[in-house]
Formats: structure tokens, sequence, C-alpha cells
């Protein structure tokens, strides 16, 4: 759980000093040096220096270290002399050195040692700090900036693997605010991104390449935290006021992943995309995760693969989440909801199964959108409450859920369809032993599938008892629809667990 927090909190206050210095800025040196010691405290961070001196207008900072000392991590740098030179205008300008690097090291709990040396590059890098105590204002510019992770140690034991990525043009801004929390708002945008990841295989010996780059990268974000942080376990810092929301979006991208095993066989795939975004919010009541790629292109090919070339495509796909986290008597709001739309295989993939071209080869589609009220019996992120809870039954209880959208195309054949539910959780469970049967409508239709159904048939890919189950079962569940080979439903799900399709119980 405290690796989990440093992803959010102690990550993000040394992103601030990889991509900005990290230095926070008053309207005198020597308030900018006390602030970005403050930080530290917000970040469970120690920064120190060997010698603060005055000369004129700028206070010199000799061998300026950041530390942190936990159970479970461990970092330790020397970034070198830091400049805080005081403007005429009341500004302060930071000079740092155009590279320096930390030691890292982690020992999450029941997990293995980790550990590497983290190497950052800056060009160009020039940011400027204007504002008062209580609000400090950061402009951040840089040419290039990147960090390079090398010398990876698993429980003492060297491992082959080495991480760079880059960002061209950056354009940074930060707000940071004191009150009873600190709180801090920042965006960041660049020309491009890039990431390379290279290695072998532990397990098997496979030695890995994985390189690619996003264009047109922009972010936002904002966090709350403590002033000073004592321990970094999540659930405490977020019942103390920490919370945090990021948003990032990129115009286009494309990635390349290379694989070559003990024999000698090898596997190249080739991805491209028109662009996506990422959105992450939490605080102590819930917490949510959205994700989209767009336009996306993929191409695999290699001796590892009994095929000359696999290629594949889609238009969006698409994950939304919302989950509350906090233990209440009130039920709260919860989403789920997924896409992939217009998703197409090569020929070569559809001729294996299908070389006459029986079936329709049009893009498939799978959608499902729902929403609805859930009640946590217990505080999610509490580890111990979660696992006497699964033990015991379910950590949450269903109280509704809407689909709002339900949708499978594919083979020229379509599934649709809606509805919504309620779940008296006062009854017993019997789906799954996790919740009651709900009450309820749903409506379904469903167009093409006895034609689909036909085709399958005629290519051996199904054999005729299904097909005549299919038509009896539809029989009891359906009815025809306004179109030729279309299937209307209701399904009522009523109170002591009777269950009707379009008025008429079913014998089951």
């Amino acid at each position: 759980m405290a690796y989990g927090l440093f992803a959010t909190t102690s990550t993000a206050a040394l992103i601030s000093i990889t991509f900005a210095g990290v230095a926070l800025a008053d309207v005198t040196a020597d308030d900018v040096w006390q602030n970005w010691q403050d930080l530290g405290k917000a970040s469970n961070l120690t920064i120190s220096t060997t010698k603060s001196e005055r000369i004129g207008d700028t206070l010199v900072l000799t061998d300026v270290t950041l530390t942190m000392a936990s159970p479970e991590i461990n970092i330790d740098s020397v970034m070198g002399e830091v400049r805080l030179q005081e403007t005429a205008d009341g500004r302060v300008t930071i000079t740092q050195p155009a590279s320096y690097s930390m030691q890292v090291n982690m020992q999450p709990s029941g997990a293995e040692a980790i550990a590497f040396a983290l190497d950052v590059n800056q060009d160009g890098l020039i940011y400027t700090a204007s504002g008062d105590p209580d609000a400090l204002n950061y402009d951040i510019s840089a040419a290039d900036v990147s960090v390079k992770m090398s010398g990876f140690q698993v429980d003492g034991a060297a491992k082959d693997l080495a991480v760079d990525f880059s960002i061209t043009d950056l354009v940074a801004t930060y707000l940071l605010q004191k009150s009873d929390l600190l709180n801090i708002t920042s965006t960041y945008s660049g020309d491009t991104l890039r990431f390379a990841l290279s290695g072998t295989d532990d397990l098997n010996g496979t030695k890995f390449k994985m390189s690619g780059q996003n264009q047109g990268i922009a972010a936002a974000s904002e966090s709350s935290m403590l002033n000073s942080v004592v321990n970094i376990d999540l659930p405490t810092m977020l019942l103390n006021g920490f919370s945090a929301t990021t948003a990032f979006t990129y115009n286009s991208g494309a990635m390349k992943i290379e694989t070559v095993d003990e024999n000698n066989s090898t596997m190249d795939i080739d991805t491209t995309s028109e662009g996506g975004k990422f959105n992450m919010a939490i605080d102590r009541n819930r917490i949510a995760y959205g994700l989209a790629a767009n336009g996306v292109t993929l191409k695999a090919s290699g001796s590892a693969i009994p095929l000359p070339e696999i290629t594949a495509a889609y238009d969006e796909a698409a994950l939304d989440l919302l989950v509350p986290l906090a233990k209440s008597g009130a039920p709260q709001d919860f989403t789920f909801s997924t896409r992939l739309t217009g998703l197409t295989v090569s020929d070569f993939l559809w001729s294996m199964i299908d070389p006459g071209a029986t079936l329709p080869r049009d893009p498939a589609t799978l959608i499902v959108e729902t929403k609805g009220k859930a009640s946590p019996l217990v505080d999610l992120l509490n580890e111990a409450q979660l696992e006497e809870a699964l033990i015991a039954g379910a950590p949450l209880q269903i109280n509704g859920l809407e689909i709002t959208a339900l949708q499978l195309t594919v083979g020229g054949a379509e599934l649709k369809g809606e509805g919504a539910l309620t779940f008296d959780n006062t009854q017993p469970p019997v789906l799954g032993g996790v919740a009651p049967m709900p009450v309820g409508k749903v409506n379904l239709t469903l167009d093409g599938a006895n034609g689909l159904l036909g085709k399958l048939q005629a290519l051996g890919l199904v054999e005729p008892q299904m097909v005549m189950g299919f038509g009896l079962f539809s029989g009891m569940l359906a009815k025809p629809g306004p179109t030729p080979d279309s299937l209307i439903t209701e399904i009522e799900l009523q109170p002591g667990g009777e269950i009707l399709a379009n008025g008429n119980p079913l014998p089951f």
C-alpha cells in the first residue's frame, strides 16, 4: 500500500524535481529554500545542503541532497549546486545542474526488493517563480528532459532491464497553495514523449525491446496533501485529506515491441494510434479511472507466430470506472463502461475460417455502459477490512444497476439492450453468493441471428442441433421484431423470484 501512495504523492514530488527542479519559490531566495524543505516534508523527502551562502541577490546552495528513508522506500540523490536569484520584479529564477542521479531502493511489503539508478538530464531548463508565501506560481520550459533507469537489482541479483523516456519542448506551470493542506495545481505539455524499455525475461530467457512515442501531449492535475507526512500509508493519507486528479491526452502515438526467445524465434508487434487519453481521480470516498485510444492499428509478424502476418484495427477502445471506497450506509454512485468499436482483422485471418467469404466482414463492436448505486460495507482501501469482507462474502452491496447501453455487433448480427434493476439486500444472496435476486426490466433486440447461425452451420462451425436449440429457446424468450430475422424481448424480474418474458412466465 505504501508503494501505491509513493506512485501518487512522493513520485509526484520527484517528477516535479525531475522536470522543474521542484523548487518552491517566493519573493526572496531564503523563502524559496524554506519552501523547498516544506514540500519535502509533504512528500516524505528530506532536502538539505552542506552550505548555504548569500552572494549579492543570489542564494547559493552547495551539494543539495534529496533523501527518503522509510521501511519500504529509500532514495538518495546529490543534485549539486543550486542557485536562487532574486530579480528586480520580485521573481526568483532557479539554476541547477543540467544532470544529476538518484539511487532508489524499494522493499514493498511481502514483495521482492528492487533497486535501480535514475539519471536525469535537462537541456535548456528555464523556469521562474512568483507570488507570495501562500500561493506560489511557476513557469517552466525545457528543450529536452530525459530520464534513464538502469542498474536494476531484484533481491540483490542484477537484472537485465533498462528504461528510458524523454519529453521535448516541455512547457509546465505549477501553483502551490498552502493552508491546512498543501494544494498543488499543475499543467504541462510537450511536443514528443519518447519511451524505451529493453531487457531479458528471467523466466524463459526471452529478450525484449519496446519503444514508442506520443505526439502532442498535454496533462493537468490537482492534488491536496498534508503539509507534513509521518508515513505514506494511503488509507491514512486519504482520511487526512489527501486527494488527487490527473488527466493526460495525446494527439498520436506509435509503439514497437520486438522479442527473441531462447530458440531464436522472433516476434515483432507494431501499433499506431490517432490519439487517446487517461484520467484518474481519488479521494477518501471514491476512485475513478478512464482511458481511451482512437484509430488504433496493430501488426504482428515473426517466426514465433504460425502466420506470415496478423493485422487488426479498431476505431475506439475505452474504459471508464467509478468505485466508491469509503464505508457508507447510504448508496453511492458507481459506473462501469467499456467500448470497442470498429474492430477489423486481416483477410488472411478471415480466410482461415471462411475462405469463401460466406460471413460478412463488417467491423465488430462491443459496448457495455452501466451505472448504479452501491454501499461499501468496509473501507475498501483498508487491506485488513477488505480481506475480512472477502472471506465473509462481499465487501460492498449493489443497490441498483442501470444498463444504459448494450451492443454487440459481429458477423452481420446485432444485439442491443437496456434496462434497470434494483437489489433488496435484506434478502439472501443467490447470485454467486454475493447479491440477492434483482427486480426490474431488461429490454433486448436481436437482429440477424438466424442468418448468422445458418452461415456458421454451412461452414461447419456449429452443429444443426445448436441452431434448432436456439430456435426453441428464442421462441420461449422472444417474439418477432418489426423486420425480418429480428427478435425483441422484455425480461421482467419480479419480487419473489418469478421471471417473465414478454409478460409470460418462464418454465424454469
